[in-house]
This record gives structure tokens, C-alpha cells and sequence, in this order.
């Protein structure tokens, strides 16, 4: 299980930030492996597209060399080469070729380790909270930038989802942990003002100081976060996934839109996943 401790003080090794080497489309159509270089790592699986007949461009996070993309030959088709190994959020070993200094990588061998199928058989919040869940940590994710921290959450949310806990709870889960990563999540002890300490209590956020401020420090901007989301959220950053309470959905709802707006603010663009998860809410909702 992923604990707030060790999402938060485990920095990843120096040489996970190395480059990956990577190997240009037009260098891989031949198939030609000859002196390229060679390794294996884990993965997980965010998405991909087509690429002509029969294959396909995967974007891959990997735990050793970052966010990468890999050309799999043979991916599309009537017998498809790597079968359900490359559907989003599979964990998979992979063998990547690539050479210095080109955008694409080749996939050799897939091996799933674990697929997200079992988290999908939750059901269609489960189903919608995966595709967000590879969206936003897609988004998040540089290219060639290596962090384990935000694969081992990416791990941790969806085994949590896999065990039953509450998709939407994971949601707001995940938000705060890649926004906190990014140093982008406002303290929630500390005026973003003044500096002071905040008391208990609701918390007021400030858009102009980029923060929550206390009472000698408003008004705000807001939004206002009540007293329990904010014990909710403390809990968040300090427990793994799958000990969230399942009772605390209603303490969760107010951190939608403010993650929304921190994400958007940051990202300089919505998620295609919030719009999809709105209309199907409003659609449920009928």
C-alpha cells in the first residue's frame, strides 16, 4: 500500500531522470534491431492511437525513465500481436529499443503483470474513474522525466478502486496527491498572506494569494472549503488509498471543483475526462 510517507519523502533515484533513448518512426519500419539499445522496465499502460494498418503509438509510464511512447507493431488487427496488454491502466513489463535523440521508441515484449480489468467489473463509475485517472496522470506526467512517486499512486488508486473503494473519493485522492507533488496544493495550516498559522475550522481560499487566508486576511475570493473537507483532506495526505471512508463522499464534493479549477489554472486547459464524467452525471441524473 501506498503511504503518505512514502509518496512524500521517497525521491526518486538520480539516474531514473536520465534520458530514455528513443529511435525515430522511420528508423522502425524496417524492424532493423541492429545496434540499438536495449532495456526492460515496468510499466503502465495511459493510452493510445493508431498508427497506419496495423499499428499503434502507446504512451506508456514507465518506473525507471518517465512518461515514454513506443511504436507497437502489430498492435491492431484481427490478431492483435499484444492481445489486452496495452488497454490503459494495464501494468505491464515491457522491452523498449530506441536510440538517442528520436521521439519514438519500439516495443518489443509486453508481459501483463496486472490488468485493470477487475477494477473496471466495479462499474461505470469505476470504468469513468480509470480513463480520468490516466488522463490526469498523463497530464502530469512530463516526457522522459522519471518519478516513482506518481507510479506507485498511480498503482495504489487503482488497486483501491479494485478493492471497492469509492471512485469519486480516489478522484479527489489522486487530484490532491499530483497537485501536492507538483507543489501546487496551498497549505492548509499556513496563511497564504501573511504567513500565519490557520486555525481549525472551514478553510477560505484567496485566488489572489494563491492560497487559503486566515480571518485577519479577508475577505477571499474563495472558494470556501467546510470544516470537515478540510479534515478530509488532512486525512488524504496522510493515508493510503484504500483507508479512505467510504462515509466521507459528502465531505468530498466541494474539492470537485476547486481540483478543477487548480488543475485548469495549472494545465492552461480542462481534461477531456470532466466534461465526459458532467454529462454522464447529468444523464444519471435524469
Amino acid at each position: 500500500m501506498l503511504s503518505w510517507r512514502e509518496v512524500s519523502t521517497h525521491p526518486p533515484d538520480a539516474s531514473r531522470n536520465a534520458p530514455a533513448a528513443v529511435l525515430g518512426y522511420e528508423g522502425l519500419k524496417g524492424g532493423n534491431l541492429s545496434g540499438m539499445a536495449l532495456y526492460s522496465t515496468e510499466a503502465l499502460i495511459l493510452r493510445g492511437y493508431k498508427l497506419g494498418e496495423t499499428s499503434k503509438v502507446v504512451v506508456l509510464l514507465t518506473r525507471d525513465r518517465g512518461k515514454v511512447r513506443a511504436v507497437a507493431r502489430g498492435a491492431r488487427g484481427s490478431r492483435p500481436r499484444y492481445q489486452s496488454a496495452l488497454e490503459p491502466l494495464s501494468e505491464v513489463r515491457v522491452t523498449l529499443y530506441g536510440r538517442q535523440g528520436s521521439e519514438l521508441l519500439r516495443l518489443g515484449q509486453a508481459d501483463l503483470v496486472r490488468s485493470a480489468f477487475r477494477a473496471g467489473e466495479r462499474g461505470l463509475d469505476a470504468v469513468l474513474f480509470l480513463s480520468y485517472c490516466a488522463e490526469v496522470v498523463d497530464a502530469f506526467s512530463p516526457e522522459g522525466e522519471a518519478d516513482d512517486r506518481v507510479y506507485r499512486l498511480a498503482l495504489a488508486v487503482v488497486r483501491a478502486v479494485e478493492s471497492g473503494t469509492s471512485p469519486d473519493l480516489l478522484a479527489r485522492y489522486l487530484e490532491a496527491w499530483l497537485l501536492r507533488l507538483n507543489g501546487l496544493y496551498p497549505p492548509l495550516d499556513r496563511c497564504a498572506a501573511c504567513g500565519g498559522h490557520l486555525l481549525s475550522g472551514p478553510l477560505e481560499y484567496h485566488r489572489a494569494a494563491h492560497g487559503f487566508v486566515c480571518a485577519s486576511c479577508r475577505p477571499a475570493s474563495g472558494p470556501e472549503l467546510p470544516e470537515a473537507t478540510r479534515a478530509l483532506l488532512e486525512d488524504m495526505l496522510r493515508c493510503a488509498p484504500g483507508d479512505l471512508r467510504a462515509e466521507a463522499g459528502g465531505e468530498a464534493r466541494p474539492l470537485e471543483p476547486f481540483h478543477r479549477e487548480l488543475i485548469a489554472a495549472h494545465l492552461e486547459r480542462d481534461l477531456h475526462s470532466h466534461r465526459v464524467l458532467h454529462e454522464v452525471a447529468r444523464e444519471v441524473g435524469r
